[in-house]
């Protein structure tokens, strides 16, 4: 009888033991998704920030600030790889942008100058994505 007692007694904590599993495994995803939004958060924001410098050295070392931008472009184009939903669309917005600002420091680099509109409507974009991105995520 005893045994018996002990053999439910163990079957009630695994029953327990198991339920409990999808709650932890919940959590487990909710950690893991809330630390990638963490740093995708940093990355965005790094590259609204990087940018606006990059971007001030147009007119004094475009060679320098195309070499930037792409970089920037670069690592989002990466992060996009890795962010789905509303948020990788944020993060593709964001990598447009910074497409449109390459283009504009290719044409610094020949020595033609530059659309200051198109620079300015790049960055307002770049600026909206980061900060729709930190609604998002």
């Amino acid at each position: 009888m005893r045994m018996r007692a002990a053999g439910a007694a163990l079957a009630a904590a695994l029953s327990l033991v198991l339920a409990g599993c999808s709650d932890v495994e919940d959590a487990a995803k909710d950690a893991a998704g809330d630390a990638a939004c963490s740093v995708a958060r940093q990355a965005m924001d790094e590259a609204a920030t990087q940018a606006e410098q990059a971007v001030g050295d147009l007119g004094a070392d475009p060679a320098a600030a195309k070499r930037e931008l792409t970089a920037l472009r670069d690592a989002l184009k990466t992060l996009e790889g890795r962010v789905d939903g509303e948020s990788g669309g944020k993060v593709t917005q964001a990598r447009k942008a910074l497409d449109r600002l390459v283009t504009q420091a290719d044409v610094a680099r020949a020595g033609t100058p530059v659309d200051q509109q198109a620079v300015d409507d790049a960055q307002s974009d770049l600026d909206s994505a980061v900060e729709d991105f930190r609604d998002v995520c």
